[in-house]
């Protein structure tokens, strides 16, 4: 039996291979369509590249702004794939009438929409994000309610829900010594949307550093030196600890406690679905979109009010001091995040993708 698929060109475009759950999602697409036997062919724009990938890698950070452009355009018309699926952040106007109208011409095209903030996706140019509607081939949302959203604001009832999914992983023994310590935990970027100085704040007047349950934040970035700071102003330097990144941060989460999650906006957070395939609980805001389709208040994790944080460290209080709503939210939560495996994710893409049918 022969699989059509692996006649299939496919290109994953993105800006880079790192550092962010967008960068996730782009990691994870190459393995979902190389696995299904694609020819996958994954274009980054910026040389930086740390998560895995399947299939053929094209880096164009090495070249200037100009020339990048001109050889992702010729690359494309050499290799004139099926389908482009586009995971960057559209926010320049001009430079996405540039892809529209130039680079993607010719080809069906996929946007993908990773977070609340559409702009960051669609521009601020209500013109420019008509054109992208008309133009391209689908809109994927990686959460229901941010497909609502795109309805509701742009008018558009043509988009397709395909959330980010757990990733096949190999299973490895922890090569990171495991922390002498309890600890909760936060994963991100160090930016200022993640709000990690708040976190550090909101830990520093709970019950936990008084209970010997220290906090570990995993990520770099801008904001490090600020937090570094902050953290010394607290005199909390021997319970809250700054690691770093992590390509693969399992060993850390799967020790855990719990994962605290912070952010003014998200779409459908990796580091939430991930923690929770480890069986590890999650304590949240209540995004906008992205935590309450994968938590499910007191029985995996706890939702908290988006952006209370007076009601953010009640949470952490509660399932630090409750042993059996954590031990059962522990329980809960691996098999909570069954519908995001890869498998499911896979046959979503190849609906979508039209192959979905075998050749005996």
């Amino acid at each position: 039996m022969a699989n059509q698929n692996k006649n299939t060109k496919i290109a994953l475009i993105g800006y880079l291979l790192a550092k962010g759950g967008m960068e996730r999602a782009l990691s994870t697409a190459s393995q979902l369509l190389h696995n299904a036997e694609c020819d996958v062919h994954i274009i980054v724009l910026e040389d930086d590249v740390e998560y895995p990938y399947f299939g053929t890698l094209l880096n164009l950070g090495k070249y200037s702004k100009y020339q990048k452009y001109f050889k992702l355009r010729k690359y494309l018309e050499t290799h004139q794939f099926d389908y482009i699926i586009d995971f960057r952040n559209r926010n320049n106007p001009l430079m996405e009438l540039v892809f529209l109208h130039y680079i993607y011409s010719g080809f069906k095209t996929i946007y993908t929409v990773h977070t609340s903030v559409l702009p960051i996706h669609f521009t601020n140019n209500s013109w420019v994000a008509q054109q992208m509607f008309n133009k391209i081939y689908k809109i994927v949302a990686v959460s229901s309610k941010m497909n609502e959203k795109i309805n509701t604001e742009y008018q558009f009832d043509q988009g397709v829900v395909i959330s980010n999914c757990i990733a096949k992983k190999i299973d490895l023994p922890c090569l990171e010594n495991v922390l002498p310590f309890k600890y909760i935990i936060a994963i991100g970027r160090m930016v200022k949307m993640k709000q990690l100085d708040k976190l550090i704040e909101t830990y520093s007047s709970s019950d936990l550093p008084d209970q010997e349950i220290h906090l570990v934040i995993l990520g770099e970035g801008e904001e490090q030196a600020n937090l570094e700071q902050l953290i010394e102003n607290l005199d909390r330097k021997d319970f809250i600890h700054l690691l770093g990144f992590k390509a693969d941060p399992t060993c850390y989460t799967k020790n855990a406690e719990f994962l605290v999650l912070t952010s003014q906006y998200e779409g459908f957070p990796m580091v939430i679905l991930e923690t929770l395939h480890t069986g590890i609980p999650v304590v949240s805001f209540d995004c906008e979109t992205g935590p309450s389709e994968m938590i499910v208040n007191e029985y995996n994790g706890l939702l908290v009010e988006n952006q209370n944080f007076t009601a953010l460290e009640e949470a952490i209080n509660r399932l630090a001091n409750d042993v059996q709503l954590l031990a059962f939210c522990k329980m809960n939560a691996k098999s909570s995040v069954d519908q995001f495996s890869a498998d499911a994710i896979q046959e979503k893409w190849l609906d979508l993708l039209h192959l979905n049918k075998l050749v005996k």
